[in-house]
This record gives structure tokens, sequence and C-alpha cells, in this order.
């Protein structure tokens, strides 16, 4: 079961997307607790980003003017997450802090079950740099959810994106409660796992002992992303389970890799775990 989920909550269309993702896991476990934290950047920190030509000084009246806009929007997502979460009777909880937002997102990532961002768009390196920290930091899983839509069930049919991993294994370890929710598990190797890692006979046996049938599938290609995001769109998969970073986390972001490619897939939601 999971007993807590962490959504990352802010100003934007993403936002509101990650924040339907909770809900709906929310209503899945009706005794879990739903944390929204959001992160307060601080005026200076806006400021700094005005258009070129503007100088380093700004009157302490824009300060001020600026706090009092910061803490506005607080108070309406504060106001908007109270008002969806209590209309599903979930537990809930709101926390907001000052300061960068992958530290804030990390720092509670460490005593909850599931933390909810997004998947990547626009600035790829600095997205999967924020991703990276909050899988290194709390060695828990995080479900990346895709910018603009989610599937009407997550776990209903659930891809493993299976390479015999450590990864992997942490990957599935975390998504167990998912796991025993749906209603078709398909085991997905692309290729068989290197010498050392963990066979999918291995894996498909801990997960029947844990009551979850899984469909086992060995597909040979060279391109192991390709094959799980086809295998995904056919099977209507409402979730991918994998590990992340298998490989440098430096090679995968300039050469590419499975990571890259499903963090960015932006169709399912990915849960990852390093």
């Amino acid at each position: 079961m999971l007993k807590d989920i962490q959504v990352q909550i802010d100003n934007t269309e993403a936002g509101q997307t990650r924040l339907e993702a909770a809900l709906q896991l929310s209503r899945k476990f009706s005794n879990a607790h739903l944390l929204g934290v959001h992160a307060l950047r601080t005026p200076e920190a806006i400021l700094h980003g005005a258009p070129h030509g503007v100088t380093g000084y700004f009157p302490e009246e824009i300060i001020e003017q600026q706090r009092t806009n910061i803490k506005e929007q607080a108070a309406a997502l504060k106001k908007n997450f109270e008002e969806k979460a209590h209309s599903i009777g979930t537990n809930y909880e709101w926390r907001e802090h000052e300061g960068r937002e992958e530290d804030i997102i990390a720092f509670h990532a460490r005593f909850t079950d599931l933390t909810i961002i997004s998947q990547v768009k626009g600035k790829f390196a600095d997205e999967l740099e924020f991703a990276g920290s909050l899988l290194m930091e709390s060695s828990l899983p995080i479900l990346a959810v895709p910018n603009r839509k989610i599937p009407h069930d997550i776990t209903k049919n659930i891809l493993i994106a299976w390479d015999g991993s450590a990864e992997a294994s942490r990957a599935v370890r975390g998504a167990l409660p998912l796991l025993k929710m749906a209603q078709k598990v398909i085991l997905l190797s692309v290729g068989l796992p290197e010498e050392g890692n963990i066979s999918q006979d291995d894996i498909s046996s801990h997960l029947k002992r844990h009551d979850i049938q899984s469909e086992k599938r060995v597909v040979e290609s060279p391109f192991p992303e390709d094959v799980i995001l086809k295998t995904a769109k056919e099977e209507e998969i409402g979730l991918i389970v994998a590990g992340a970073w298998g490989h440098s986390r430096i090679r995968e972001m300039i050469f590419g890799g499975v990571t890259k490619s499903l963090f960015s897939n932006q169709e399912f939601p990915v849960l990852l775990s390093h």
C-alpha cells in the first residue's frame, strides 16, 4: 500500500496534471496521505530574471510587491489543492518552503512512498538534472507524468521494462502497490539480461509470490526504448516501470538512452528508480 504521496505543486499546466495524477492514486489508496509541496521563489530570484537591460538594483517597493505576489500565488495554489483533495475525501497536507525546488522536493521524498513530478519539456538537461538529483537524494521511486494528460486509469495495464539490473529491481519493488492493482502486467525484456543480472523467470516468480501475474515477453532489438514505447501503445499501457540510469547519467545525457527516452515520452507515466 502507498501510505503517503508527495506531489510537486506549481502554477503551471504541468502542475495541474501532476495534481490530477496524485488525486487519481489517492482515490485508489484510500488511506494514503497526500502531501502537496510548493517551493516559494524569492523575489530576488524572480527579479534577476528580468529582461536584458534592466539593472541589478530594484527599489524596495518592487521587491515587496514581488513578495506579495508570491504569497498570493501560493495561497491560490493551496486553496485549489485543498479543495480538490477534500472533494475526494483523502487525507492531505500542504507545505510551502522558500528555496531551490529540487532541494525541497528531495527533502520531502525521504519520508514519502512516492513523489510525483513532470516529464521533460524544453530544457532537457536542467529537467533531467532535477529528476536525477531527486532519485539520487531519496533512493525512492518517482512517478514522472506527461505535462498535459494522464491515462484514465494509470494502474489498469502496467508494463515493466525489465533488464535485470539493480535499478530495475528497485523500480519493481517501489511499484508493488500499483502492480497489485493492475489487470494486466507485461514483463518486457529487450534482449536477454547481462551476465550477473536477474532473469525474467526470477522476477516473475517474485511477483507471483506477491499475487501478481505477469506476461513475459522477450524482444530482440538494438533500440529498447522504441520497443518499450511501441508495446506500451499497442497494449494501452497506463504506466511504465523502469530502472533509471543503468548506464552513466553523463553518457545518457550526451548520447541518449532508455532513461532519456522514457523520461521525455510525454504519453505514458513512468515510475523510475535508481
